[in-house]
C-alpha cells in the first residue's frame, strides 16, 4: 500500500487503552481520525478472528482504507487501535506473532504503539476482567502454580508480560524507530509527559486537553469474588453484545453495590490476591524488565516494576 502516517495501536488489554480510544484517538481535535468510539473492531475481524489460511492483505487493506483516505483529507493521524491485536491472555488467546505478521503484510512498516503495565498488577487486572466477562475460576485456577503438568497451561500465563520480548519482535518486523512504548504509570502519574510522548511519535498535532477520568473500571475484589459463583447461573452471550435479562440484572447490581459498599470489605480478598500472585512471580520478570528499561529509557524501577536487587 502506499505511505501513510497509520499508527497501530496492538494494546495490551488493561493499560488505559479504553481511555486512549475514547479521549484521544476518536477526538479530531486531538488530531487524530478513528472509529467513533476509538476501537476497531474491524480489526479483530481482518486479522484476529480470520482464517490464517485464506488471509489476503490486499482484502485486508481495502476494508481500512476509506479510513486512511478521510483522516488525510482531514489532516488527521489516522489510528487502528483493538488491544486483542495483541492476543486476549484473559481467554487463554496467544496469538501475538501471528497478527504482527499480518499486520505488516497489508500495511508494511508501519508506526506500532505498544502500551504496557506493571506486572503483578496486570496479572491482577487480567483475572478481574476474565471474571468480569463471564470467568468462574479462582486466581490460582487462572494464573497457574508453575508447577503444571507437562502439555497444560494455565490461561493467563505470566511468561506473556516479558515486555522486552515484544518489543524486539516488532523492532524486527517493523524497525526501532516505528515502534513507541508507553507504561500505563506514566499516563497516571504524569499525563502532560505521557501525551506529549504519543504526539512526537505519531506527529499528530493537538489542539485541546483530553479529560483525565477513569475508563472501563472494573469491579471491586469483593464484587469480582462473588461474580465467580454468579456466573455459573447467568452465562454472558459469546455472539455479541446482547445479554440476558440476568446477567444484565447481576452486572447492575454488582455496579451499585461498588458504589455503596465501604472499600475496607475488599481488602482482604485484596491483599490475598496480591500475595497470591506475589509468591507465584516473585523475581520472574526482573531480567525482561531490565532490558526495556535499557531499550524504552524508562525508570521502570521508580514506577514499581521488579528490576530485582
Amino acid at each position: 500500500m502506499p505511505e501513510s502516517n497509520l499508527v497501530i495501536h496492538i494494546g495490551l488489554h488493561k493499560t488505559g487503552t479504553t481511555w486512549l480510544q475514547r479521549r484521544v484517538f476518536a477526538d479530531h481535535a486531538m488530531g487524530y481520525f478513528s472509529t467513533a468510539n476509538g476501537q476497531s473492531n474491524d480489526a479483530t475481524d481482518a486479522f484476529v478472528a480470520c482464517d490464517p489460511l485464506a488471509f489476503d492483505p490486499d482484502d485486508a487493506v481495502k476494508r481500512f482504507q476509506p479510513v486512511l483516505d478521510e483522516a488525510g483529507a482531514k489532516g488527521l493521524v489516522p489510528v487502528i487501535s483493538q488491544e486483542r491485536l495483541s492476543s486476549d491472555p484473559s481467554f487463554g488467546g496467544y496469538y501475538f506473532t501471528d497478527v504482527v505478521d499480518r499486520l505488516v503484510q497489508t500495511f508494511g512498516p508501519v508506526k506500532m504503539l505498544l502500551t504496557i503495565r506493571e506486572q503483578r498488577g496486570m496479572l491482577l487486572a487480567l483475572y478481574r476482567q476474565a471474571v468480569r466477562s463471564g470467568g468462574t475460576y479462582m486466581l490460582t485456577q487462572m494464573i497457574g502454580t508453575g508447577k503444571e503438568p507437562t502439555g497444560w497451561a494455565p490461561t493467563i500465563r505470566p511468561e506473556y508480560l516479558m515486555y522486552d520480548r515484544m518489543i524486539e519482535h516488532l523492532s524486527e518486523r517493523v524497525g526501532r524507530a516505528n515502534v513507541c512504548v508507553l507504561p500505563l504509570e506514566l499516563m497516571r502519574s504524569d499525563p502532560k509527559d505521557y501525551l506529549a510522548r504519543l504526539h512526537a511519535f505519531t506527529g499528530a498535532k493537538a489542539t485541546i486537553e483530553p479529560k483525565m477520568e477513569a475508563e472501563n473500571a472494573g469491579l471491586s475484589p469483593l464484587a469480582t469474588r462473588m461474580s465467580t459463583v454468579t456466573n455459573r447461573i447467568a452465562r454472558p452471550n459469546p455472539l455479541g453484545p446482547e445479554q440476558s435479562w440476568c446477567l444484565r440484572f447481576l452486572r447492575s447490581f454488582y455496579w451499585r453495590l461498588d458504589r455503596v459498599m465501604p472499600k475496607g470489605w475488599s481488602k482482604g480478598t485484596s491483599d490475598r490476591w496480591k500475595q497470591t500472585i506475589e509468591d507465584r512471580v516473585h523475581g520472574y520478570y526482573a531480567q525482561s524488565n531490565r532490558r526495556t528499561a535499557e531499550v524504552t529509557g524508562f525508570d521502570l524501577r521508580s514506577m514499581g516494576y521488579d528490576l530485582g536487587e
